[in-house]
């Protein structure tokens, strides 16, 4: 289940409970409130989570205004990101260490065909972090894509439109993803003799940059 407009509603609620002519009702549903959504974002190991606990269990209804309040500008400055994002961010990194891995696998082998297999894997799961994180990218701008064809070239068609005035991303940007997305094509499409070691392992640290430039 999609949480996220689950978190930005009880944040709403929050920022319209935490008021100061408010009832000692309104507070306490506010920072049970507050706390959930760092729960359900940041964990109960965030600063904010001890914060609020304490201040509800206090009694003291200025403690837990101030508390709230402060989950609400965390929210808005972006330190509380939605869960699913999050996750997403993990998983790419988590592909794009197995493709570091893969490559660096491929600098070892003495077998050709070892190598490039490796090489080939390397690139796949290089590009499919990259697929994500443009589809991401293209969620959290709003910007449309056919979702039954989510490939690089197709998202980055999306990002990059300057005759439309949508620049996501840049020029330099839109045209290594290119260098990218053919890299990924040929481990796609077998031609794994076709892939060197420098594509691959620029690739993965190119695309790691990228992520965590437009979707830390």
């Amino acid at each position: 289940m999609n949480t996220e407009p689950s978190i930005k509603s009880r944040i709403e609620r929050v920022r319209r409970l935490a008021v100061d002519d408010s009832d000692t009702t309104n507070y306490y549903e506010a920072a049970a409130l507050a706390q959930s959504v760092v729960y359900d974002t940041a964990g109960k190991a965030h600063p904010l989570a001890q914060v609020l606990a304490e201040a509800t269990k206090s009694g003291d209804w200025t403690r837990v205004l101030g508390a709230c309040r402060a989950a609400i500008a965390a929210y808005d400055d972006g330190a509380l990101p939605g869960p699913r994002l999050r996750i997403a961010h993990e998983i790419e990194g988590d592909l794009l260490d197995i493709a570091q891995a893969q490559s660096q696998l491929a600098e070892g082998a003495t077998v050709g065909s070892a190598r490039q297999v490796s090489l080939a894997i390397a690139a796949f799961l290089a590009g499919a972090s990259l697929e994500d994180a443009l589809r991401r990218l293209c969620d959290a701008a709003g910007i449309a894509y056919d979702q039954q064809r989510t490939s690089i070239a197709k998202l980055q068609g999306a990002l990059y439109q300057p005759s439309n005035q949508v620049e996501l991303i840049s020029l330099s940007e839109n045209k290594q993803i290119t260098v990218w997305g053919d890299t990924r094509n040929k481990a796609d499409h077998g031609k794994f003799a076709e892939i060197t070691q420098t594509e691959v392992t620029a690739m993965v640290i190119g695309v790691r940059a990228f992520v965590d430039k437009h979707l830390p």
